[in-house]
C-alpha cells in the first residue's frame, strides 16, 4: 500500500494505492473561515496536520471537552484574539473540523467549540445510522 498527496490551493488530495487500484479523497482543506485538518498528539498539545502528516499548525492548544467516545471539542489559540475552534474524532491522528475565530475571547471560544463539536457529533451519528441502515438492504 502507498499513500501520496496532491494540493490544489487551499485544498490537498489523499491517495491510496492498494492492490492496483487508488482510492482518492479530500484530506485537508481551508474554505473561507472552515477548516477540515488532522490532529497529531505531540508533547501533550494537539496540533493540527495534513492527511499525509505535515503540520499546519503548532500552536497552544486546549482540549475543552472529552466525550464519552474519546471525541473532543478543542480550541487552538492565535494571535490578535483568534482562534480555531471544532472537533476532532479523537486527539491523534484522527479527522478535524473546525473554523477561524476573529476578535473573540477565550470562554466564546470554548462556547463555540462545544457548539461545533455537538454538531459534528450528530452529523457523525446521523451519518452512522444512514450507513447501518444501508447495509441491512
Amino acid at each position: 500500500m502507498q499513500t501520496s498527496c496532491v494540493r490544489s490551493g487551499q485544498v490537498e488530495v489523499g491517495i491510496i494505492a492498494h492492490q492496483g487500484k487508488e482510492f482518492s479523497a479530500i484530506g485537508a482543506s481551508v474554505v473561507g473561515s472552515n477548516l477540515t485538518a488532522y490532529t497529531r498528539l505531540k508533547h501533550s498539545d494537539t496540533q493540527l496536520t495534513s492527511w499525509c502528516g505535515q503540520t499546519i499548525l503548532a500552536c497552544r492548544s486546549e482540549v475543552v471537552q472529552r466525550y464519552a467516545d474519546n471525541s473532543l471539542a478543542i480550541m487552538f489559540r492565535l494571535t490578535g484574539n483568534q482562534f480555531i475552534v471544532g472537533y476532532a474524532l479523537a486527539d491523534d491522528g484522527m479527522l478535524f473540523r473546525g473554523e477561524l475565530l476573529s476578535k473573540s475571547d477565550e470562554d466564546d471560544a470554548r462556547y463555540l467549540a462545544r457548539q461545533l463539536a455537538d454538531d459534528f457529533a450528530q452529523l457523525d451519528a446521523d451519518d452512522e445510522e444512514a450507513f447501518a441502515l444501508s447495509e441491512e438492504q
